[in-house]
């Protein structure tokens, strides 16, 4: 155990972060992880109730962008010295429209998104590579909110 703790205490200090930057970036990760996760499984269940199949394959990339960034997350975390929270199962959401799953997610991705550069200059001068992956995050969650606006206008909001 002490080994352990040694090494992730040999890692903050090479990436030269403080006790209270460390423990901020950490929390950030952590929070970010859980959220792509949560989102990416959402995507999914989502994809598998979409009426379109156009609609379902830009769900399945949305959800696999979503996991890869946290994949990424993940790295970051266990290199700085974190552990990996467990992540929730998905709760089953009562039957809606395609197009009350489309706005759901949109809302959802508007929600997450808007903090995301405030978090990315929060990290920044501790850790730049944790900015950078905040910041391609944000930019592909305009996209993803792109794609889901294109989809919703695209969808009768009566349909299954």
């Amino acid at each position: 155990m002490a080994r352990s703790k040694s090494w992730s205490e040999w890692w903050r200090s090479f990436f030269g972060l403080a006790g209270n930057g460390y423990h901020k970036t950490l929390e950030i990760l952590l929070a970010r992880y859980l959220e792509l996760n949560r989102h990416a499984a959402r995507f999914k269940a989502h994809a598998e109730k979409m009426q379109y199949p156009q609609f379902r394959e830009k769900l399945l990339a949305i959800a696999a962008d979503e996991a890869k960034y946290a994949d990424l997350l993940a790295e970051q975390i266990k290199m700085i010295g974190g552990n990996l929270p467990v992540v929730p199962p998905l709760y089953e959401e009562t039957e809606k429209t395609s197009w009350q799953y489309l706005l759901d997610d949109l809302n959802e991705e508007q929600l997450c998104s808007a903090t995301l550069i405030e978090q990315a200059k929060e990290v920044r001068d501790e850790l730049p590579p944790v900015a950078e992956v905040l910041e391609r995050i944000y930019r592909d969650s305009h996209k993803h909110r792109e794609a889901l606006r294109d989809m919703l206008m695209r969808s009768d909001p009566q349909s299954h």
